[in-house]
């Protein structure tokens, strides 16, 4: 399984509040597990350590760097640049002579607050040449704290356009096989929702978790996919020092 390394989600928003400007080290191990939407492709997990250093508005980790342009009671507006790591077709002869590299994305997110609820926009696009694509995700959110546990819940709609949609999914003329049609798809807008969790085990150490589905809509009709859906799964150990 390729690593998505969105835990970010979860250690911007668990130590947002206590990074310094003279910064902190967050360090941690991650379980990524999920159903692969890909034809043939059993539930997998892997196991991979996170790290990254933190001020009050810079980020620099594995996931991603990322600078917090404006950062105020209830506007925040972040640029970030982050890989994305090229799909994890599976090892069968379905998939095979499908070659897709490494892509390097920059783009911004904007997340306007409201009390506990939130609404987020962001947009990141292909810099390394590896799709020329782009995607975009818009949501609400509303975070609530049940004892311990602090719940972030959120909604909305992810927009990935053509190239990006044929990178993941598609199947070019020259790719097209016996078994392997040529399949081309458009821009496509898709629902999802994710939930994010946090729970303090020690003093600056807590147990992280994300769940997340997404629709995937026309993508269903690739000759790669046959599921109509796909789930991540995240839980990891962070500490902050």
């Amino acid at each position: 399984m390729k690593r998505k390394l969105s835990l970010l989600a979860c250690t911007t928003w668990l130590f947002a509040t206590t990074a310094s400007a003279e910064g902190n080290w967050i360090v941690g191990l991650v379980v990524d597990g999920g159903q692969s939407p890909y034809a043939g492709a059993d539930a997998s997990a892997e196991l991979f350590p996170y790290v990254a250093y933190e001020t009050d508005r810079l980020h620099i980790g594995v996931d991603e760097i990322s600078y917090d342009l404006i950062s105020r009671d209830n506007l925040d507006i972040t640029v970030m640049i982050a890989p994305r790591f090229s799909p994890d077709f599976p090892d069968t002869a379905l998939f095979e002579g499908l070659d897709r590299n490494d892509a390097i994305e920059a783009g911004f997110a904007a997340t306007y607050s409201l009390g506990d609820a939130y609404a987020a926009l962001s947009l990141q696009g292909d810099v390394s040449g590896a799709h020329d694509g782009f995607s975009g995700k818009a949501a609400l959110g509303y975070d609530v704290e049940i004892g311990l546990v602090t719940v972030d819940l959120s909604a909305g709609v992810k927009m990935r356009d053509a190239n990006l949609n044929n990178y993941l999914y598609g199947v070019g003329t020259d790719e097209a096989t016996a078994d392997r049609p040529a399949f081309k798809m458009d821009n496509t807008i898709n629902g999802f929702a994710e939930i994010t969790a946090m729970m303090p085990l020690a003093p600056k150490m807590f147990l992280v978790g994300e769940v997340s589905y997404t629709d995937l809509g026309d993508a269903f009709d690739s000759p790669l996919i046959d599921r109509k859906s796909k789930t991540d799964l995240i839980i990891g150990v962070a500490y902050q020092f």
